[in-house]
């Protein structure tokens, strides 16, 4: 049989017991483990649902059938261009070649604007058509593939290159919102 266990503490001097006082006063330390983070993370990590994006997808369609058939305004414009830039930005981070086929579209896209300023009609020439449909479809693959967190990373970037070419338009003579050089 094990005999009982007997704890005898040593006498404690006044620094010891005022330090004890102090400790049981004081809150206990808080874990920075937060619960949501790796659902976080992992979100960030997903693509996107078809049908988080298939609603801007059409819109997007139909701005660019707009712009096609002349009946386009600066919103439908805007929506197209925008989406052009994004994919250029992301296809920037994944290849090379990728990014010069949207380049083409960015810059039928270009003239397409011009021509607006020239006869107040939207439209395109046939390579620029052909180039703006390419980009398009390079967009939305881009878009399907990439996750929430790449498209936002790239719309910040995108914010701020038109940013800085606002400011510079106040000193240069004209740039376009298309004339991106990340």
């Amino acid at each position: 049989m094990l005999a009982p266990q007997t704890t005898t503490t040593a006498p404690m001097n006044r620094a010891q017991r005022r330090g004890l006082a102090k400790a049981s006063k004081r809150p206990a330390p808080q874990r920075t483990f937060q619960a949501n983070k790796p659902m976080e993370l992992l979100n960030n990590c997903r693509p996107y649902d078809e049908a988080e994006i298939a609603h801007d997808l059409v819109r997007i369609r139909f701005a660019f059938e707009s712009l096609r058939d002349g009946t386009a305004d600066t919103e439908d414009f805007n929506r197209v261009a925008v989406a052009i830039n994004l994919a250029k930005l992301r296809a920037l981070e994944i290849d090379e070649i990728l990014a010069d086929v949207i380049e083409r579209g960015q810059d039928a896209m270009t003239r397409c604007q011009v021509r607006y300023r020239n006869t107040g009609r939207w439209g395109f020439d046939g390579p620029g058509l052909a180039a703006v449909l390419v980009a398009l479809d390079a967009h939305e693959e881009i878009l399907t593939k990439s996750s929430p967190k790449q498209m936002e990373r790239s719309m910040l970037l995108l914010r701020d290159i038109l940013d800085k070419q606002i400011a510079n338009a106040a000193t240069a003579e004209h740039v376009t919102p298309l004339e991106m050089k990340p």
